[in-house]
């Protein structure tokens, strides 16, 4: 069965048909069709500025291993392999070249302005459920509600005219009440409040807490690779290359000191014996860094961290709703829920508009 990552937002007919009073504002196909085309953006820019990253850093990898390459044969490989050494080290010039056409597009900011309005959206939605006198006007007064909610769908359009400057604005400020797009107001029928709490704690809660397990899974899903394993895969990579490179370099240091003393050395060519040692701790070096340049480019250390720490807060306020307390109180964790999402996509903004793989 294929996963459905959002259908908190394209509820089902028959979980509307358990919630009757809230079926209009539990899904609204205007956000949801605003929602899909920022989601068919961000998926298309993120998937070009990670081919043209991962492109970059291979093509300079390749140069840079035909570099090391000559350090160990002791000649240039167009003495060797002749125009296969050019296009080998093109390689650089077509990585920066890779680099500049990802610049020029803007994919990594227009991939981060799409998730910005994207969840941001999601946001719009979930938190008019904070908003008691709004969604009390529901039972009775159902075209109230819909003006109120019309009006404030336009202002919310209005704000996202400013893509990219209210992206930045959104990523470089702290966090603020005025976040919330609708304010926190108590609900005059407890029955009405119960029943948002009971669809919240489906919709929002066990959706963000299972979307933030599966982000730091340790098997990914399908053939992909989870983040942990992409993270533990490239940091192994780095530090064991790293290690080689550092005791390749050692064994170059006695290599220079047989050739200093060369009784020491018995029937070694210690000369071609130094070269070759010290390009391939070039070589290791090389990989190593391509390694750490790859985990900066998808930004693996700190986003695995930004997840746990939000499925930590999440379950901490899901543990909260779901004791025997009073729908005051469970509704301030809603309130904490969306808080905790502002902060989740401040932090993830933050990551992403400063991951590069080399420049």
């Amino acid at each position: 069965m294929a996963v459905e990552y959002n259908h908190d937002l394209a509820v089902s007919e028959k979980f509307l048909d358990t919630f009757p009073a809230l079926r209009v504002a539990l899904r609204d196909q205007r956000l949801i069709d605003a929602f899909q085309f920022y989601e068919g953006e961000a998926k298309k820019h993120k998937r070009l500025f990670h081919a043209f990253g991962v492109s970059s850093l291979f093509l300079g990898l390749i140069t840079l291993t035909a570099a090391a390459v000559e350090v160990m044969i002791g000649q240039s490989l167009s003495l060797t392999i002749g125009w296969g050494a050019i296009l080998v080290e093109f390689g650089s010039v077509a990585s920066i070249i890779l680099v500049l056409c990802s610049r020029i597009g803007g994919h990594r900011a227009r991939w981060c302005q799409a998730v910005f309005h994207r969840e941001r959206l999601r946001q719009w939605h979930f938190q008019k459920f904070l908003d008691g006198r709004l969604i009390s006007l529901l039972p009775g007064r159902a075209d109230e509600f819909q003006r109120e909610l019309d009006h404030r769908w336009e202002s919310l359009l209005q704000g996202f005219r400013d893509g990219y400057g209210a992206m930045c604005s959104f990523a470089d400020g702290g966090s603020e009440r005025n976040d919330l797009f609708h304010p926190m107001t108590p609900y005059s029928d407890s029955s009405l409040q119960t029943s948002v709490l009971e669809a919240m704690r489906i919709l929002r809660f066990e959706h963000q807490l299972g979307y933030g397990k599966r982000k730091i899974a340790s098997e990914g899903e399908s053939t992909s690779l989870a983040l942990a394993e992409h993270a533990s895969f490239s940091e192994t990579v780095a530090s064991t290359t790293l290690a080689g490179a550092v005791v390749v370099g050692a064994l170059a240091f006695f290599a220079s000191l047989i050739e200093i003393q060369p009784s020491l050395g018995g029937h070694w060519n210690i000369p071609v014996v130094s070269r070759i040692l010290g390009g391939l701790s070039l070589l290791l070096a090389v990989v190593s860094a391509a390694s750490r340049a790859y985990r900066g480019g998808f930004t693996l250390p700190d986003e695995m961290d930004s997840y746990e720490e939000y499925c930590s807060r999440i379950r901490e306020f899901k543990t909260v709703l779901d004791s025997d307390t009073s729908n005051a109180e469970k509704l301030r964790q809603l309130e904490h829920l969306e808080t905790e999402a502002i902060l989740e996509l401040r932090r993830f903004l933050r990551m992403k508009l400063r991951a590069t793989f080399i420049f």
